[in-house]
């Protein structure tokens, strides 16, 4: 009687089947991947200012200036800095272009960057005077303009592209009734204050 037990229990016994619990998962993964978030981060590499030493001390670099951008609420500006140019020939490079709707003419921005850059090729720092509420995204998309340069296509069909003004400064702008015999200026910066970062 027992070994009729044991016999039937042996019989019943049986390998469990999970080819159904792995149909189900096969199905399961594409699904899984396809409604996955994936998150792409990018950094803009960015620096704050320091002071400069004197006139004096400054070795004449008549093929660099240093850009200053200022974005407003109603336009961007741009002047040039440099301790060997005149200040006609800096005041030639500067331009400002109002809002066009509710866009930056960034366009506008990048030619006279590379119009800069083309006379000045050693040039690489770009000084960002944005105002307190400017939205991030629109930051953004004027630094973009403003890092390099589309050069068009390579030996191999692939878009080749070449530093602009790559070196980011933030600060912020100056009053000049702030500014007095003593005050610290940068003279690579003009009237910039020497600040924190402000990019968070």
């Amino acid at each position: 009687m027992a070994f009729k037990r044991l016999k039937r229990a042996q019989e019943e016994a049986h390998e469990l089947n999970v080819v159904p619990v792995m149909n189900l998962f096969m199905v399961l993964i594409p699904f899984l991947l396809l409604g996955a978030t994936f998150f792409h981060i990018g950094v803009i590499p960015t620096s704050t200012p320091t002071l400069s030493p004197s006139d004096s001390d400054v070795p004449k670099t008549p093929t660099t200036v240093a850009i200053n951008l200022e974005v407003t609420t109603e336009s961007i500006k741009i002047s040039a800095a440099s301790v060997s140019l005149e200040e006609t020939e800096l005041t030639a490079l500067s331009s400002e272009w109002p809002k066009k709707g509710n866009e930056y003419p960034v366009e506008e921005l990048r030619k006279a960057l590379i119009i800069i850059k083309d006379k000045y090729p050693d040039s690489n720092t770009l000084t960002v005077l944005p105002f307190e509420d400017l939205n991030y995204q629109e930051l953004v998309k004027i630094l973009d303009v403003t890092r390099v340069r589309n050069m068009g296509l390579d030996e191999k069909g692939e878009p080749k592209f070449l530093d602009l003004f790559p070196v980011t400064i933030f600060s912020r702008f100056v009053p000049p009734e702030f500014v007095g015999d003593n005050a610290a200026i940068d003279d690579q910066a003009m009237e910039i204050e020497v600040d924190e970062e402000t990019v968070e």
